[in-house]
């Protein structure tokens, strides 16, 4: 465009119209300086709004970071959920094993001891049966008998202490062996200290006899407090039973619920990050349009400066050497359109016809 203008000066001089060349020049050179304030003050608003825009995006990216650490943060407290929620469930788990290992280890001590119950009053009983059959021997002996009779007392009832019950039913078989005697042998003269002797030996064995059947008694009411706390000890078990299951089944409910409420936190939070990518590359893309936009600009400011300049240095050489040498300036541009050598030409000093081969070449 300013080509064709300057070759339109040339031409306007070459035909002898110098005295509009100046109004020429003159529009020219102002429309060169509209079109760079019109370049200035696009890319002043262009810029503006592209520098807007990438504040926009930057702090849009800051605040997609914000949210994507809380996305982040949800995810950690769901898995922080369902790692206690795991632990619980395992602790319910084994304390329902722990309580069924306690019942059976009850059940089984529950047997030893009535076994050892039924045991210990079959053998209660066989020793009344014992100091009921010495009671009544006793009867039968004499003095002289008495002695043995009573080293055999004395030895059940260590064995008995001892629980010897075999033992006792050997001595009693040894004793009806040894002391049987014919009771119409005892004199009466001895008599009297028999009867004391045997007194004193039949009160030890009714003091045995009742000791014995106060142990089978209290062996009895033991056996049954044992039995009642037993059952109350495993019905209680067996409602913290009822109350673990229930847990248990609302635990693994939760945990259910708790997996997919990771599943969806985890994909926010991808989609999230993937959300805060896409900005930042949008603010990289604005930013890099930006630089863009201030390259071409510096470029086409450069431009129109220098056909400013051009123009304002053709305009001055015209209107401070053309308008006083018409004539010979109208040679010069005969002599620059035909393109001959001007000898009378002072080179040394700037001319239109130097500018606008300049400019020509230029474009």
């Amino acid at each position: 465009m300013k080509t064709l203008l300057l070759l339109l000066v040339v031409g306007v001089l070459c035909q002898n119209e110098v005295d509009t060349v100046e109004k020429l020049l003159a529009d020219l050179k102002g429309a060169s300086a509209v079109e760079l304030t019109a370049l200035n003050t696009d890319y002043t608003v262009s810029k503006n709004l592209k520098e807007n825009i990438i504040f926009n995006l930057g702090k849009a990216y800051q605040e997609q970071n914000f949210l994507c650490a809380s996305r982040d943060k949800s995810v950690s407290d769901r898995e922080s959920d369902i790692d206690k929620t795991n632990k619980y469930i395992a602790y319910l788990q084994k304390r329902l094993v722990d309580n069924a290992n306690r019942i059976q280890t009850l059940d089984t001590n529950r047997c030893t001891h009535s076994s050892n119950y039924i045991e210990r009053v079959k053998n209660d009983n066989m020793t009344l049966r014992l100091i009921i059959f010495l009671r009544n021997s006793l009867q039968n002996l004499d003095n002289n008998q008495l002695n043995r009779y009573g080293a055999y007392v004395e030895k059940f009832l260590t064995m008995y202490k001892q629980a010897k019950i075999s033992e006792l039913v050997e001595l009693a078989h040894e004793f009806a062996d040894t002391m049987f005697i014919d009771w119409n042998q005892v004199t009466p003269s001895s008599q009297g200290n028999i009867n004391t002797v045997k007194g004193q030996l039949i009160e030890m064995l009714n003091d045995m006899e009742r000791y014995i059947r106060e142990q089978i008694k209290n062996a009895q009411n033991l056996e049954i407090a044992t039995g009642v706390t037993l059952a109350d000890f495993k019905g209680a078990i067996d409602i913290e039973n009822e109350q673990i299951n229930y847990d248990l089944s609302s635990e693994q409910k939760n945990l259910i619920k708790l997996d997919e409420q990771l599943v969806q936190a985890r994909l926010a939070a991808v989609n999230c990050r993937e959300k805060g990518v896409a900005l930042q590359q949008q603010q990289q893309r604005a930013i890099e349009d930006l630089k863009n936009e201030e390259i071409q600009y510096n470029k086409n400011k450069a431009r129109l400066q220098e056909e400013l300049n051009l123009f304002t240095d053709v305009y001055r050489i015209y209107s401070t050497q053309v308008g006083t040498s018409e004539d010979q300036f109208k040679q010069r541009v005969d002599d620059y359109v035909n393109d001959r050598k001007v000898d009378s030409y002072e080179r040394s000093e700037y001319s239109l016809s130097d500018a606008v081969r300049k400019q020509v070449q230029h474009e």
